[in-house]
């Protein structure tokens, strides 16, 4: 659903109007468009109202909303869409944990243990606006009956699917797949082995050898490299783990 809701986003042509919008197009760029990064973990919460006399909101109290909010936020260290916790993969089918990459170990704030870290990978930028024109139909009470009708039959043939072959099946979803093939994924599953093991020579060989033939601007390689240069100018530490600190996240 995270990968459907992201393509929905970059082919509505109302949002893609946005994008040829003068004053936006001069403080954010030529490039710019909307955008959703989303963070999966599983945990615990309490749901309430939380507030005073003057406001009262609903809210989620957990530890877990916390790790769930940075999952989130490292997005933007690893450039990716959709990052899914350990807790959550250990929950799908095999077919669809082999359609998530693993990209690191990490810990996060306010989790008591390592986790590590999947994304789904997504070419956002390469998915079109739909310009299509839609039926007009009368919205009204009787309409409304017969969408709700729809959604519902719709959400139970989905649940009735391995939800991994709508990855492969979905149109614009596996348009969004369709430069990440099998050897990008077995070169970097060799590099990311290496990099956790200690072995960051060989690590960066393989992820520049990715970015230079494969994919230029992939999110963690990028992120894995930069670690490993900046901090410790590839040479892994002696009391490395194969686990980095996202704390600051």
């Amino acid at each position: 659903s995270s990968a459907a809701m992201i393509g929905a986003v970059h082919r509505s042509p109302l949002l893609g109007s946005y994008r040829e919008h003068p004053g936006l197009q001069y403080r954010l760029g030529s490039k710019c468009r909307v955008h959703l990064s989303i963070g999966l973990h599983k945990g615990w919460a309490i749901e309430g109202a939380v507030g005073s006399e003057f406001k009262i909101d609903c809210s989620y109290l957990s530890p877990n909303v916390s790790i769930a909010t940075s999952i989130e936020r490292s997005t933007e260290v690893y450039n990716v869409s959709v990052i899914v916790a350990q807790s959550v993969i250990d929950l799908v089918s095999y077919n669809m944990r082999s359609q998530c990459r693993l990209i690191d170990k990490v810990i996060i704030r306010g989790s008591p243990a390592p986790m590590d870290l999947y994304c789904v990978d997504l070419d956002y930028m390469s998915v079109e606006v739909d310009f299509t024109e839609r039926p007009k139909v009368p919205w009204n009470t009787r309409q409304r009956f017969k969408v709700r009708q729809w959604m519902e039959q719709e959400k139970n043939a989905v649940l009735q699917k391995d939800l991994s072959e709508i990855l492969e099946t979905d149109e614009v979803i596996a348009q969004m797949r369709e430069c990440f093939t099998v050897e990008f994924f077995q070169l970097f599953n060799m590099g990311y082995q290496n990099y956790s093991q200690g072995e960051w020579q060989v690590a960066r060989r393989i992820l520049m050898d990715i970015r230079s033939r494969l994919a230029p601007t992939d999110g963690p390689c990028m992120a894995l490299l930069k670690f490993m240069e900046f901090h410790h100018d590839f040479d892994a530490p002696k009391e490395w783990a194969g686990v980095r600190d996202l704390v600051g996240y």
